[in-house]
């Protein structure tokens, strides 16, 4: 599966921030379902770090537990865990399952991205290519 890198515009200078390496991904939970993109975020340790859309496939079911995470802008962030399920959508169309991953929904609202995060645990179970252009990924057998 071959997906184009997405650009980040440009930083508080006017210098042109390097596009980043964006897969579309579906979540599954409960019956509920959200897809859309997510970062390749090779330096969040977790699986998923929602925004606020994922966040309200969530509403009304009860955490795993609470872990703390360390976030480089943060410090130390307590998240509720949940499980769902995870596909990558390939470019026909269809979706490749991925099996369960952990969703790590921080407790303080004010520290949700916009953005989608899809970290190693994750990322591990894949095999990626990054070439600042398009991110390919495959699903060993």
């Amino acid at each position: 599966m071959r997906y184009a890198y997405e650009r980040d515009g440009v930083d508080s200078e006017g210098e042109r921030i390097p596009d980043i390496p964006v897969v579309t991904i579906m979540l599954e939970v409960e019956g509920r379902r959200g897809r859309g993109p997510a970062v390749v975020d090779t330096g969040f340790d977790g699986g998923v770090y929602p925004n606020l859309e994922v966040v309200r496939l969530f509403r009304g079911l009860k955490p795993m537990r609470v872990k703390y995470l360390e976030s480089p802008l943060y410090g130390r962030v307590a998240c509720e865990v949940y499980v769902a399920r995870l596909s990558l959508l390939e470019p026909g169309g269809g979706w490749v399952g991925l099996g369960e991953c952990r969703v790590y929904i921080p407790v303080e609202p004010e520290l949700l991205s916009e953005e989608v995060l899809l970290g190693r645990e994750v990322l591990n179970r894949l095999v990626l290519a990054l070439d600042g252009r398009v991110v390919e990924v495959r699903v060993p057998e």
